[in-house]
């Protein structure tokens, strides 16, 4: 253009050697060859040390609570913080060069040579264990991911230890079973001084000579029966704080059953158990004293002498709305004033349906059956 200046051959051979000058700089910034800038400012000339720009990072390296390194892609450690230096048992200038393959486990060396080669072009983790030079594991997580445009190291790799957080989740696991092994025993020892005092009344009443009180103590015998059944089965059970309620009551029935029918009789006792239902030991508990007193009532009522083919059936199941138990037999019936009779089972019974809040319903038509059903909302 006519308009613009014109330079002068001088400032062109200034500009010239100033951007040669810059582009030295750039080159020896690229080649790590610069160690500071030197930049003129209005209070005079400013030094940059690049070294010292690196101090805060390195400063949180070595502080940081994980092991840090920085690797070839065949995992040759070029450099690793003292926590890192620490896991394995050796000096950080002991670890410069090693593999780090040479400090995990020989079970983890394959894994972690595939972490190595994920990571050194692009980023991996996975656990892994490393083996200090005394022989001790340490279970780890290990972070790789690739560095770009690096002169020396291909990647760089976070090592958490997890030796920590294991021990303690081991300790809490012994902790949990020694309680475990506690509750089992105070299951155990109550079940069988439970059983001692159900012995001492069956004794009892065989010294009794009135057929009423002796009948009482042996009521009195089987409820005792039906408490140390439930301590029995929780020692025996995986959980300490439900129980198989179909599994209960069975045992619960077939006790009684056998407890109270007359040697060579041919009363029978039928279950039907649904699938595996647990429920609180209070609910059970609760269950389990219903059912001996309509077991132990139908035994005792529903069979005149002599009658021939009697059955008495338990049944358990569970649907969507409630927790169903019944008790049948094929006797002779029951009077429908008998449901509110004012005798203590009977009493006991309609007491444990309230407290479990459930409804009690009497059929007596060609035997009888007492159905309870336990809203599900209401079980634990």
């Amino acid at each position: 253009m006519e308009n613009e200046p014109q330079m002068s051959q001088p400032d062109i051979t200034r500009l010239q050697v100033r951007l040669a000058e810059l582009e030295e700089l750039v080159r020896a910034l690229q080649m790590g060859e610069a160690d500071a800038l030197v930049i003129d400012g209005p209070r005079g000339p400013l030094v940059y040390t690049l070294r010292g720009a690196e101090h805060p990072y390195r400063v949180l390296v070595e502080t940081m609570n994980e092991g840090a390194l920085t690797l070839l892609s065949d995992g040759t450690i070029l450099y690793c913080n003292s926590k890192f230096a620490e896991m394995v048992g050796l000096a950080q200038d002991q670890l410069t060069g090693r593999s780090l393959l040479d400090l995990v486990t020989p079970t983890d060396r394959l894994l972690c040579a595939e972490l190595l080669a994920t990571g050194a072009t692009g980023s991996s983790k996975g656990p892994i264990t490393l083996q200090a030079v005394n022989g001790v594991q340490r279970p780890a997580q290990i972070s790789l991911r690739a560095l770009q445009n690096e002169t020396e190291a291909d990647m760089c790799a976070v090592v958490t230890d997890l030796s920590g957080p294991q021990a303690v989740a081991a300790q809490l696991r012994a902790a949990l079973a020694e309680k475990d092994l506690l509750l089992r025993e105070v299951h155990h020892r109550v079940k069988n001084n439970l059983q001692i005092v159900s012995s001492l009344l069956r004794l009892q009443a065989e010294n009794i000579s009135d057929e009423r009180v002796s009948a009482a103590v042996h009521d009195s015998q089987n409820r005792i029966r039906a408490l140390a059944l439930v301590h029995e089965q929780l020692y025996r059970s995986e959980s300490l704080a439900h129980i198989d309620i179909g599994e209960y009551l069975q045992n619960i029935a077939t006790s009684v059953w056998r407890s109270l029918s007359m040697r060579g009789s041919s009363l029978r006792l039928v279950s039907e158990i649904g699938q595996s239902i647990s429920i609180s030991i209070d609910q059970a508990i609760s269950l389990g004293l219903i059912v001996t007193e309509l077991v132990s009532n139908c035994v005792k009522h529903a069979f005149p002498e002599g009658m021939q083919g009697g059955i008495i059936k338990l049944r358990v199941v569970r649907d969507a709305d409630a927790l169903q138990v019944e008790v049948a037999d094929n006797g002779t019936g029951m009077p429908a004033q008998a449901a509110s009779s004012g005798s203590l089972g009977m009493q006991l019974v309609h007491g444990l349906c309230r407290q479990l809040g459930a409804t009690l319903d009497m059929v007596s038509n060609q035997g009888t059956t007492v159905t309870i059903r336990v809203p599900a909302n209401r079980l634990e």
